[in-house]
């Protein structure tokens, strides 16, 4: 920063534009704080002193004439400690919860002790930590503009009167706070999709950290969310079944936009003639092909899913089976069953009696009484039955019975047994 950049030294350049624009600042702006960090100041080059970096001034508000007195009284000298500067300046933040926290790195050179500041960026990012500052080169060649790629947001100055431009650019910006808009995608690619949960986890640790309902605005757009851009954030979705984007990053300063592809249909079942009479009925819902249980809905009820094919395991008696039902956007999908019949047992005796279905000419049974001596009534859907039965009395195989019967739906059929 010794070096002169066309008619001034870099550092008094830089040093007189910083203080202009934080004085500018604080007058328009009085919660912001500046606080001022230098490197390569203390030690002569060839000492080769790679911790030579100070917090010459901690943060506070109205700092600009701190800061002022501070540069007029040093003079680049030393080494390029950008690493372990950076590693020192997380030091530098006060704690406080509601800040929110940004670096800007002035420099004409790259690291000159051989750290990494990559493997530094990642180490943050991992524990959460806000590294992502905005570097302001003077004069950097081409080749050593690259050096910087993993490490922020990289402005370029040519000349001295670009400089102030992109010094306000970087200041405004990280002033700036950070905002997201998450756009869910219907079959159309259109951000229509909402009331949905939303949940934004640490991208490293899994942990959740904010959890939303999505919404949109008055004028039917996705809501503005205001989130801290420190480390990477993996976005889950909880729809049927849950849609997840991971690795987020967040551009400080910027409106930044998360699209996902959740189209959604929805599902309805329905009995017909349903009365308040029978006992609610359940569908289980898989995806096609699965055994995992995505959701169990009630019928008479009507829920979304994400467009794709299902398999429903009805609850009834016997059960109803549905493979590779599509579910789309539009039109809703509906999936009826017949309004159950009720059959009345009217044991004499202690019996052991179990319901049964004939399929493809083998017995299924559907419901198992076990020990039955009181009577009993059972809704079952529309159909025909065999009730296989023995007396307990006796313990004796040759003393089963079975009878042959036909339910209908509203209707209640008696079976003495």
């Amino acid at each position: 920063m010794k070096q002169k950049f066309q008619q001034q030294v870099k550092f008094e350049l830089a040093g007189n534009i910083l203080v202009s624009f934080i004085d500018s600042m604080e007058r328009t702006n009085p919660k912001v704080e500046f606080a001022l960090r230098v490197v390569g100041h203390q030690y002569p080059k060839v000492q080769n002193n790679c911790k030579d970096t100070k917090l010459e001034v901690p943060f506070a508000k109205k700092n600009s004439a701190n800061i002022k007195l501070a540069l007029n009284r040093i003079n680049p000298q030393g080494q390029t400690p950008i690493t372990y500067a950076l590693e020192q300046s997380l030091n530098d933040f006060p704690k406080d919860s509601n800040a929110y926290n940004s670096i800007i790195l002035i420099t004409d050179g790259i690291e000159t002790c051989g750290g990494n500041p990559c493997d530094l960026a990642e180490l943050f990012q991992q524990k959460k930590i806000a590294l992502k500052p905005f570097i302001v080169g003077l004069g950097i060649t081409d080749s050593l503009k690259k050096f910087f790629n993993c490490l922020g947001t990289y402005y370029d100055v040519a000349d001295e009167n670009e400089f102030g431009g992109v010094l306000n650019a970087v200041i405004k910006q990280a002033l700036n706070r950070t905002t997201v808009q998450v756009n869910l995608l219907d079959a159309y690619g259109m951000p229509n999709e909402t009331n949905v949960e939303m949940s934004f986890l640490d991208h490293y640790s899994h942990k959740t950290l904010f959890n939303f309902v999505h919404t949109l605005d008055a004028q039917g757009i996705p809501d503005t969310l205001r989130l801290d851009p420190k480390g990477r954030y993996d976005l889950v979705v909880h729809t049927f079944p849950p849609v997840r984007k991971d690795n987020i990053e967040l551009l400080p300063g910027k409106h930044n936009m998360i699209a996902l592809d959740v189209p959604q249909g929805k599902l309805n079942l329905v009995i017909d003639g349903q009365t308040n009479s029978y006992t609610p009925v359940q569908c289980i819902v898989r995806k096609v092909g699965t055994e995992e249980i995505l959701y169990v809905q009630d019928f008479n009820s009507t829920r979304k899913y994400l467009a794709g094919d299902y398999d429903f395991e009805i609850l009834t008696v016997p059960r109803i089976y549905k493979y590779g039902v599509r579910m789309q956007q539009s039109p809703e999908t509906e999936v009826h069953i017949l309004v159950p019949g009720t059959v009345t047992l009217q044991p004499m005796q202690l019996v052991v009696a179990a319901l049964f279905v004939k399929e493809n000419n083998a017995l299924t049974k559907v419901y198992d009484f076990n020990a039955l001596k009181t009577n009993v009534s059972l809704q079952v859907q529309p159909g025909e039955y065999i009730l296989i039965f023995r007396p307990d009395k006796g313990k004796r195989a040759n003393l089963t019975q079975q009878k042959v019967f036909t339910v209908s739906s509203n209707k209640t059929i008696q079976v003495k047994l």
